[in-house]
């Protein structure tokens, strides 16, 4: 009987042997955030990477940040009472701490890879990805739950979402080498609302070799053109001010 079935995928190949440039370039390391801010536009990456000038991201993302710091201190116990902003997932954070307290979870990863996606330090010398997740429950020593925490609009960053929490899976088979899989969950904390994907180590790999291109591209760039438009300038502060940094933003 013909055999329908390959007993080795191609697809997969390119997992074990990634590209490794010569040299990197100006932005020798990426995260999701600056992945997505150089493919929307490059020159911003520049002036935040390159020339070191602090952005500012506004009202919704400090408030972000805030809500991001109650959850975690009440997961792990700084706080008693759960903050009001996290009331639509009063049973979820409940149980979330108890996990912890169980020491099945861990807070604010920042994981660190080398370009061989070897883990390594958040300041490494050689750290070329950067990986930060608010939390990763360990279910099995084969299986565990990455969890993210949103706050603002739902609708309208679905892909970007993804990417980040496909990136997280990828990131998460590489820390952990044992595991099989792995479901991402988005905790969207204004929405009362849950997203989950769930990925078995090929599945999530099947991906990685298009992630690791697109990060290669990025820190081996030695030039970063402006791509000024509508949508790209709209949420970026360096065209803006009586003294802008970008002087091709559109208003």
């Amino acid at each position: 009987m013909t055999q329908l079935t390959q007993d080795v995928r191609p697809d997969l190949e390119a997992i074990v042997e990634p590209k490794t440039p010569k040299e990197l370039g100006l932005v020798p390391a990426w995260s999701h955030s600056t992945l997505k801010t150089f493919e929307s536009c490059a020159y911003r990456s520049y002036i935040a990477k390159v020339k070191r000038i602090q952005e500012d991201y506004g009202p919704a993302a400090k408030r972000g940040s805030i809500i991001h710091k109650e959850a975690e201190d009440y997961v792990c116990d700084k706080i008693s009472e759960l903050p009001e902003t996290l009331k639509k997932f009063e049973s979820e954070f409940a149980l979330l701490k108890h996990q912890y307290i169980e020491g099945k979870v861990e807070l604010e990863g920042e994981w660190g890879f080398t370009i061989e996606w070897q883990p390594c330090g958040w300041m490494a010398p050689d750290v070329w990805g950067r990986i930060k997740l608010d939390a990763i429950l360990h279910e099995t020593e084969t299986s565990a739950r990455v969890i993210d925490h949103k706050t603002g609009k739902m609708f309208g960053n679905e892909i970007a979402h993804a990417q980040q929490a496909l990136t997280y899976a990828i990131g998460s088979f590489f820390k952990f080498p044992k595991l099989q899989h792995v479901q991402t969950e988005l905790w969207y904390l204004d929405h009362g609302e849950i997203t989950r994907q769930a990925y078995t180590r090929e599945e999530a790999m099947v991906f990685m070799p298009s992630l690791h291109s697109r990060a290669i591209a990025m820190t081996t760039a030695t030039e970063f053109p402006p791509n000024p438009s509508p949508s790209a300038c709209r949420w970026c502060s360096y065209g803006k001010g009586e003294f802008p940094a970008c002087q091709w933003g559109v208003k």
